[in-house]
């Protein structure tokens, strides 16, 4: 029995150990990883931000803690859809919103996040995570402004050389009336 006890002690006494080495990994997780991510709580707010999430929104470490993101981030209509599917579905990947940062600034981002179950399924959390495609979203714009551009431009020199076909045809007609005439 002793002996028995012994081990028990010993297991405990590792698995605390564990417990400690696991945390200080999580903990340094959220330093070093540089996309943008953050939990929340079932009622969306947040929980713990990573250092990424913080550089993308223009807050400061824990600043955001204890904050709602639907209030701080999201835009009622992204929000809503985001919040429908994960209702439905429990995960979303790479949906685009439209998210704000301190400066009230807008930020094109796609959004993917998981609900965090126990075991009866309920949700004690939410993992989300950030990309920024504001700079793919204005070199979409701009590249969608020179095809315009460029479309103008061929229907302009179409244009011009459809009527120098024309004009061809006409000094050709003339050159036959003038020789026949």
């Amino acid at each position: 029995m002793d002996k028995e006890n012994n081990f028990s002690k010993r297991r405990e006494k590792e698995l605390a150990e564990d417990t400690i080495v696991l945390e200080k990994a999580i903990k340094n997780f959220w330093e070093i990883l540089p996309i943008p991510v953050c939990t929340a709580s079932p009622i969306f707010i947040i929980l713990e931000t990573g250092k990424g999430f913080d550089t993308l929104f223009g807050y400061i470490k824990n600043e955001l803690v204890g904050e709602s993101l639907k209030e701080i981030a999201f835009d009622k209509d992204s929000f809503k859809k985001i919040l429908s599917q994960l209702a439905e579905q429990r995960k979303i990947s790479n949906v685009e919103a439209v998210l704000k940062n301190k400066k009230g600034e807008k930020i094109s981002v796609f959004v993917s996040a998981i609900a965090q179950e126990d075991e009866q399924r309920e949700v004690f959390s939410y993992l989300f995570s950030f990309v920024d495609i504001t700079l793919m979203k204005k070199t979409e714009r701009e590249l969608q402004e020179k095809v315009a551009d460029l479309e103008r431009f061929q229907k302009i020199a179409i244009g011009r050389e459809l009527k120098m076909v024309e004009l061809k045809q006409e000094i050709e007609d003339l050159k036959i009336k003038i020789n026949t005439g």
